[in-house]
């Protein structure tokens, strides 16, 4: 076939990688599927430190809270960070692994977003905490965070226990579809990514049950429509199918049957021992995140299986 083959194309979209870094063992998680990566597609590997001052400034108690600028200890705090990122580098370079570091100045997820759009960042790997619930609106969630922001796929790293990470996933990436052309913008960087990592690719779609009343039983009874769900699985998968024959060769497709759309993609990962989910996103935060939901959101904070997102524009 003329033309470059499309394994060398999707290779080329990763040339910068960018690893946000604070000096610990759970963002260090991240960095073995980063470099991993880079090597397979020579791409060229950034981390990324942020030294916010802010968060070293403390407070005189009183009736009226005062803060008060330490220079020396935001000083300190700031050769302590350059230090950690300088550690985590030399280490790198120790394993034969070329990578730059930078160490930016300012809140965290405003830091790391103006420098991955001024450099241009094609993927970013980070460690996610998968908080739920009021501890996560308590402490907050870099990740999610950056979700909402950023402007190039990012790979969630799970950040349970202590262990290093393995550095690529295994088997297939089970790539979501709902039938919206937002779902499929997933898919250029599902292909991208299955092709840098190794992974063969699977479309996966949610059929939720249409239940109709049982009026002479109660309001609370219902009943599936079993010939509209027949119609909607068969619907699902020749849509699927079509699309699966613009991916890969040997994209496979799945269509399951669940009340909940989360739970069924959980599930399936699950059942399929998935190497990765790759899913679009709204990027919604805060509490538009809390009133409207998001099957995103809700597989982020649940599976423990690792997750590439991408928030269309």
């Amino acid at each position: 076939m003329a033309g470059t083959p499309p394994r060398a194309q999707h290779r080329a979209m990763y040339k910068t990688i960018l690893v946000p870094f604070d000096g610990s063992v759970l963002s260090a998680r991240a960095l073995p599927v980063a470099v991993a990566l880079a090597r397979r597609c020579g791409a060229r590997l950034i981390l990324a430190l942020v030294h916010d001052p802010s968060a070293y400034i403390p407070f005189v108690p009183g009736e009226v809270a005062i803060p008060v600028y330490d220079a020396d200890l935001i000083s300190e705090h700031r050769q302590q960070d350059q230090a950690a990122l300088d550690a985590a580098l030399a280490e790198l370079t120790t394993q034969g692994i070329s990578a730059t570091g930078v160490l930016l100045e300012g809140t965290i997820i405003e830091a790391l977003v103006e420098h991955a759009q001024s450099v241009g960042v094609d993927l970013t790997v980070m460690t996610s905490h998968g908080r739920s619930g009021f501890q996560r609106l308590r402490l907050g969630s870099v990740a999610t965070a950056y979700l909402t922001r950023a402007t190039a796929p990012v790979y969630l790293v799970r950040g349970v226990g202590t262990d290093a990470a393995p550095e690529l996933p295994v088997g297939t990436l089970l790539c979501t579809l709902d039938g919206s052309p937002f779902a499929e913008a997933i898919l250029p960087h599902a292909t991208a990514f299955a092709d840098a990592a190794g992974l063969t690719m699977a479309l996966l779609s949610v059929a939720v049950p249409q239940a109709m009343p049982m009026a002479p039983f109660g309001a609370e009874a219902l009943l599936v429509d079993e010939s509209a769900m027949a119609l909607d699985e068969s619907g699902r998968r020749a849509y699927l199918t079509r699309l699966a024959s613009k991916c890969p060769p040997g994209t496979t497709v799945h269509v399951v049957t669940d009340m909940s759309v989360s739970r069924a993609i959980i599930d399936e990962a699950t059942r399929t021992s998935a190497g990765a989910l790759a899913m679009a996103t709204h990027g919604r935060g805060g509490l538009k995140r809390m009133v409207l939901g998001s099957v995103a959101d809700e597989v982020l904070r649940h599976t423990h299986t690792p997750v590439l997102v991408y928030r269309p524009s």
